[in-house]
This record gives C-alpha cells, sequence and structure tokens, in this order.
C-alpha cells in the first residue's frame, strides 16, 4: 500500500505541532491521507503548518492549546470531533526542556510546569480521546519519550524525571486499555536537529556539562532530522503499528529502522554516529 492511502478517512491529533518532530509528523501523516489537528500554544506555528499541509493537498486544523489546561484539552478534542467526528490517532509530542541546571538551584516553579507540560498534558490528552476510542474499539496513542528516561544526566532532573514518568504512563495506560484494539506506544526519537537542540547548546558548561557533546553532534552532522522520527511515529500510526502496544521504540535501533523503510517503502535512516 503506498504511503498516501495508509492513514485514509483517519483523524489525528498532534500536540506541539508548530515545529521540529510535531511539524514533521503532521506533514508526514497527513501524506498518507490523515486529516490532522495541530495543537500548540503558538497560533502563529501551527496556523503556518496548516496552510503548507493544505496548499499540498491535505486536509487540517490549527486549534491553539495549552495541554496543561484541562479546558483547553476539552476544547481540542469538542472542535477535533465536530469537525470530523471521530479521532483515531493522538501523537503526544509537545515538551519542554527547561528548567536546566542543578536540582537545588533551579526554579521550582519551572520544575512543576516542566512536569504540566511534559506529562500532565499528555495524561489530559489521553483521558479525553480515549472515551470515544473505547465506544469505537479503536485508537492508536503514540508518546513521544526520550533516552533521557533511562539517563542520570546531571543538570536535567525535571526532563529525565518526565520521560520516565511518561515512559511507564505509556506502558501502564497500555496494559488498562489491552482489552481492546488501541494501541499505546511511545518513541524514543535520538538526538533530533530541533530548536530545543538549539537551546540545549547554549547551556552553560557549569550548568549543564555534557553541553559540549551536544555541540559537537550538530558540528558532526550527527543529530536525527525531524522527519526521520516521524517516519517512525506514521509506521506506529499505521496498521504496521498493530501489535506494540506497551513498547517503548528507540529510533536508534538499527532493525526499527530497517522495519520501518521495509514497511514504509522509504530509504533507510541511516544510523547518523555511526
Amino acid at each position: 500500500m503506498p504511503i498516501e492511502n495508509l492513514l485514509n478517512n483517519k483523524v489525528a491529533i498532534i500536540t506541539g505541532a508548530g515545529r521540529g518532530i510535531g511539524k514533521a509528523a503532521a506533514k508526514r501523516l497527513a501524506e498518507a491521507g490523515a486529516s490532522v489537528v495541530l495543537a500548540a500554544r503558538t497560533e502563529a506555528e501551527i496556523q503556518a503548518v496548516a496552510e503548507e499541509i493544505k496548499a499540498t493537498g491535505g486536509r487540517a486544523l490549527a486549534i491553539p492549546t495549552d495541554v496543561t489546561c484541562v479546558s483547553a484539552v476539552d476544547n481540542l478534542v469538542t472542535l477535533t470531533l465536530r469537525a470530523y467526528q471521530h479521532i483515531d490517532i493522538l501523537i503526544n509530542n509537545a515538551a519542554v526542556l527547561s528548567p536546566v541546571g542543578k536540582t537545588w538551584e533551579v526554579d521550582p516553579e519551572a520544575w512543576r510546569k516542566l512536569i504540566d507540560i511534559n506529562v500532565v498534558g499528555p495524561y489530559l490528552c489521553a483521558r479525553t480521546v480515549l472515551p470515544q476510542m473505547l465506544d469505537r474499539d479503536d485508537g492508536r496513542i503514540i508518546n513521544i519519550s526520550s533516552g533521557a528516561a533511562n539517563s542520570d544526566t546531571v543538570g536535567w532532573s525535571a526532563y529525565n524525571a518526565s520521560k520516565a514518568a511518561l515512559n511507564r504512563f505509556t506502558t501502564t495506560l497500555a496494559a488498562e486499555v489491552a482489552h481492546t484494539d488501541i494501541v499505546v506506544s511511545a518513541i524514543g526519537p535520538g538526538v533530533v536537529e530541533t530548536s530545543m537542540q538549539a537551546q540545549l547548546r547554549q547551556s552553560n558548561n557549569a550548568v549543564y556539562p555534557w553541553v559540549e557533546r551536544f555541540r559537537q553532534y550538530h558540528q558532526k552532522g550527527q543529530l536525527f532530522l525531524p522527519d526521520e522520527p516521524a517516519q517512525l511515529i506514521l509506521w506506529l500510526a499505521s496498521k504496521h503499528g498493530a501489535d506494540q502496544n506497551g513498547v517503548v521504540l528507540e529510533l536508534a535501533n538499527e532493525k526499527t529502522r530497517e522495519q520501518i523503510a521495509q514497511d514504509l517503502g522509504l530509504p533507510l535512516i541511516p544510523n547518523r554516529r555511526g
């Protein structure tokens, strides 16, 4: 089946869709035939992405959303159902990296806000789309995690904790829906060239001792491109991800990349760090 028909008649909500992995995923899913709903706090960014998608014949709707706000997430789902009648796919991509710094030095409100966006946001979005997915006994929820979930990276206490929590949320929710045809999974996209990475490279060495490592990845062209994890998201959202409930897939895994290339008929995503 060609990529452009993989997600015909499907409706997908993508949070954090104004840039980076979220934007790339929205474009890939739209290319595959899905109607995509773009959610983010910055309206101008998601409107621009929606116009790009519609200019190439795709279907896109931009809905400004703060994923930490119950009423905003309710509004996102209500407007999506009003426009398209059902929701088949949820991509929980919205996330922040800051605050970066020693645990006892960072602002506690910033630490709490990161947890709200990176953990509470996916919970609220999943909680709100699930009733109609359960009614239809069908759906995909894909959480964008990170290798930070398994890391003790100094300066990233909030981010590491949030991604570890997101992985456990993924596997627990997957167990709760295991009796259905709803599939809940997560991906570790690897180190990707996004605005978050650009922000990270500006960190002070004293605050974030690993910053030079990421600067070197950038200088040597060793970062994944946003479209590459977007291919994994498309694979999971399609029929190929039907048996991936409770799984956390790493894009850095060679077998995963080979499977994506084989099933989607796309060039093999390179191992950029050799």
